[in-house]
């Protein structure tokens, strides 16, 4: 009976040499993405003489801010049409929430009260003021500028009465080039909306007694 046999021929080292460079491939994975996060003032930059509203309790929120930056990825631009979305610098929480709790501990701060919820808050909550936030704009560059634009409204009586509404547009310069340099410069942007809303919050808040 005669016997066949298949020669190794092209075919199989093809193969061969595919399955080497999957397998090389598959060694080589892709840097994690370093993560970012907004930051609240210096302890140092609080206002020593705010007695007329140490007793205020302040509610912050709902914060909304626009879709398109709202995302895990940063994403960067300037005030023309074109936006880019960095694929290995992502912020360490949902941007929205970071930026509600970083100007919740900036007003408190400013405020010298330590009365302040962020929305939303569980179960009835005795407030003075609640500020409500639309941001429309917060976007920079790498060694570039950053912008914060926003619409503020104060409501009173628990959030029954509206009291003011301001628009903030707020600018700051990154110093380098470098993702973190990006997000120290949005934080200070931050900063400089907290302390329009705290002088805000200070005129209307009534005096204390002597």
């Amino acid at each position: 009976m005669r016997q066949s046999y298949a020669l190794l021929g092209p075919p199989s080292v093809l193969l061969i040499a595919t399955l080497l460079v999957s397998s090389c491939s598959l060694g080589r994975s892709s840097p994690p993405p370093r993560l970012y996060t907004l930051t609240a003032m210096a302890r140092a930059d609080g206002n020593p003489h705010a007695a007329g509203t140490q007793n205020l309790a302040i509610g912050v929120g709902p914060v909304e801010l626009p879709h398109y930056v709202d995302r895990p990825q940063i994403v960067t631009g300037d005030s023309g049409n074109e936006l880019q979305q960095a694929s290995l610098a992502q912020w360490a929480e949902p941007l929205d929430t970071n930026f509600a709790r970083v100007l919740t501990l900036n007003l408190a701060l400013l405020l010298a009260t330590d009365r302040v919820a962020v929305f939303p808050w569980q179960g009835p909550v005795p407030l003075d003021y609640q500020v409500v936030i639309e941001v429309t704009q917060f976007v920079g560059t790498p060694g570039g500028s950053v912008t914060l634009a926003a619409l503020w409204r104060v409501l009173g009586k628990e959030g029954r009465e509206p009291l003011m509404s301001r628009q903030s547009i707020l600018t700051d310069t990154t110093d380098a080039q470098e993702y973190s340099a990006l997000a120290a410069a949005m934080s200070r942007t931050v900063a400089s909306l907290s302390r329009e809303i705290a002088t805000a919050l200070t005129a209307l808040a009534p005096n204390p007694l002597p």
